[in-house]
């Protein structure tokens, strides 16, 4: 732990003795990385913004200084989330879809799905306020597609906005 000042070690040391975390049970960015599979440290961070429901460290000094994470919690978390990459996520979405409609509509109707979905679900460099539901970002494509084809349709499974 490079950088921790003396009383920052004692505030750990206190919070561990509470027994809040065991020691042996801290894993850093790079800790975290390798129990994520993530070829480096720097992606935790993008995990962060991409995966809301990502642990949150357990001790935090503040920007660029030391951060430590619970191995129990990253690890119990990988195992249960959908880490699919955010393209993914949104194509195998687009692929439930059936389209009824001018295929310009159509192509509209995905790219700006996508897009939405996308950048909704931490893609791109700049996060963006866009509603995470399938339904904003269904409802923003379905307005797109209207646009050139006031007779678009998107048919999509019972229960497909139960958001995921």
């Amino acid at each position: 732990m490079h950088g921790v000042t003396p009383a920052e070690v004692q505030l750990l040391l206190c919070v561990m003795s509470q027994g809040f975390v065991h020691p042996d049970d801290l894993i850093d960015a790079g800790g975290v990385a390798q129990a994520l599979g993530l070829a480096n440290r720097t992606s935790v961070s993008v995990y962060q913004r991409r995966y809301p429901s990502m642990p949150q460290p357990v001790v935090d000094l503040g920007p660029g200084r030391t951060k430590l994470w619970s191995r129990a919690a990253v690890t119990s978390w990988a195992a249960s989330a959908d880490l699919r990459s955010p393209q993914a996520i949104a194509s195998a979405e687009l692929k439930q879809l059936r389209f009824l409609g001018r295929p310009l509509a159509q192509a509209q109707f995905r790219s700006t799905y996508s897009l939405a979905r996308q950048h909704a679900l931490g893609g791109g460099r700049k996060p963006r306020e866009v509603a995470r539901s399938r339904r904003a970002a269904y409802q923003m494509a379905l307005d797109q597609a209207l646009e050139s084809d006031p007779a678009f349709r998107a048919e999509m499974p019972e229960g497909w906005f139960g958001e995921a």
